[in-house]
């Protein structure tokens, strides 16, 4: 799943706004922190797709193959997608 910079940067402000309205915790520095928000949510999406793609790999070498969509194909993909990201320790 590709995201834009700019909903990234969107969702990073939203974030950052939230902390701060709420006291969560005080910015010394909100270019900083804002930009670690961003790396933080564009580490994630790039991730998520790099697992999506790694356990949808998985699902079509299974020689029963799933239908893509099937209970059986979403209940294999959850199993998968979790173990891929435990393994990347996300």
């Amino acid at each position: 799943m590709h995201v834009s910079e700019d909903r990234i940067s969107h969702l990073a402000h939203r974030i950052v706004e939230k902390i701060w309205r709420d006291d969560l915790a005080d910015f010394p520095d909100e270019a900083r922190a804002l930009q670690s928000v961003k790396d933080t949510i564009a580490t994630f999406f790039h991730l998520a797709a790099e697992v999506d793609e790694a356990v949808r790999k998985k699902l079509a070498s299974y020689s029963q193959a799933k239908v893509p969509g099937s209970r059986d194909w979403e209940i294999l993909y959850q199993k998968f997608y979790q173990e891929e990201m435990v393994k990347r320790k996300w």
